[in-house]
């Protein structure tokens, strides 16, 4: 996933990049705020820029996996020592020119970025967009966007009403299609429930978050690979929790190598998960495969519940040496040369 961000301009000059947790990243990202003046016209005197920054090579103008920004420094980062550069691809436009847009239609709002915003190779391009009314023009444009290596699309209301911007609120004119929606995309691995944590708000009698372990059978110990917490519904935790509350432990099983992972509750593995991912990625926090393809360990990206395999005991889970080879093969599918690529951590460095 690469990261969201919000360009500032005043009229004064001064141009400033903020993460989505509104986090000043100025000072890690000095090339997007040297390179910016070009990529506006003259009339552009002050605008919020809605944005993802992408690592770019200017060599052969391929994009990066996201990975690739994650090595970065937090701040202080000199541009004349930076070789990843970074491309903005700019896609809705909340102020310009004193002037909130706030209530302007995203039609509206994207015809005044194109507008005052122009593409420059390499440093800034338009976010691609389709317009489309129906579910087949949608998933066409799903399968093209996969095929060009991205995660998915954002799915927006274009006009009306519903279409206006609302600060920090999930909108339900707003829908998030990942790639692993498509028959066919993702990988599925069977997974040890090892620990859990507490749920918030009205899910305070249930587990809100599980963290789950694959198997080696040589060493003969679990390794966490994620943690996964979104996309149950509450009757699917109610059962989960009837299920796993006869297993929980004041500490981890012996045989569980844990990392950086600090759930609230540890379980006795034995309860087994289909879960489907989209991507692999290396995380310093995750044990999985550790050592098979780098020094960190593997984690999976946006996981998904699929069922409780009944049929599996824990030692049945999937295996470490399976787990590298699925991350290699995704390496190598991305890179297109035959040679991995490494990665960086797969946790939101924002």
């Amino acid at each position: 996933m690469f990261p969201r961000i919000q360009v500032h301009k005043l009229e004064d000059g001064t141009v400033a990049v903020f993460s989505r947790n509104s986090e000043d990243m100025s000072k890690k990202y000095p090339d997007l705020v040297e390179q910016l003046p070009r990529c506006f016209k003259e009339s552009t005197k002050s605008f919020v820029l809605d944005a993802e920054a992408v690592a770019i090579d200017k060599t052969t103008k391929k994009l990066l996996p996201f990975q690739e920004l994650s090595k970065r420094k937090r701040k202080d980062v000199k541009v004349e020592d930076i070789q990843v550069r970074v491309c903005l691809f700019g896609f809705d436009l909340l102020y310009l020119n004193g002037e909130s847009l706030l209530r302007k239609t995203l039609q509206e709002r994207r015809e005044l970025l194109r507008e005052h915003f122009v593409e420059v190779d390499c440093e800034f391009a338009f976010a691609k967009s389709s317009d489309g009314e129906t579910t087949e023009e949608i998933q066409v444009f799903l399968e093209e966007s996969v095929k060009d290596g991205c995660e998915g699309l954002m799915v927006k209301t274009l006009t009306g009403d519903a279409s206006r911007y609302e600060p920090s609120r999930r909108s339900v004119n707003w829908l998030k299609l990942k790639k692993d929606y498509l028959a066919g995309i993702g990988d599925s691995l069977d997974l040890v429930v090892v620990g859990a944590y507490y749920g918030k708000g009205k899910r305070t009698k249930v587990y809100g978050a599980f963290l789950l372990a694959c198997y080696d059978p040589d060493a003969e110990e679990y390794q966490t690979i994620c943690k996964i917490g979104t996309g149950f519904s509450d009757e699917a935790l109610a059962s989960h929790y009837a299920q796993l509350e006869p297993l929980e432990q004041a500490k981890p099983w012996g045989n569980v190598k844990i990392g950086g992972a600090k759930p609230d509750i540890w379980f006795e593995p034995k309860v087994v998960w289909e879960v489907l991912t989209a991507d692999l990625s290396l995380s310093p926090i995750y044990e999985a495969a550790r050592g098979l393809v780098d020094d960190r360990g593997i984690s999976l990206r946006f996981p998904r519940f699929i069922r409780v395999r009944d049929d599996k005991s824990a030692d049945d889970a999937t295996e470490p040496s399976q787990i590298a080879e699925m991350y290699e093969r995704q390496s190598l599918a991305q890179n297109g040369t035959g040679k991995k690529k490494r990665g960086g951590e797969d946790d939101d460095f924002w």
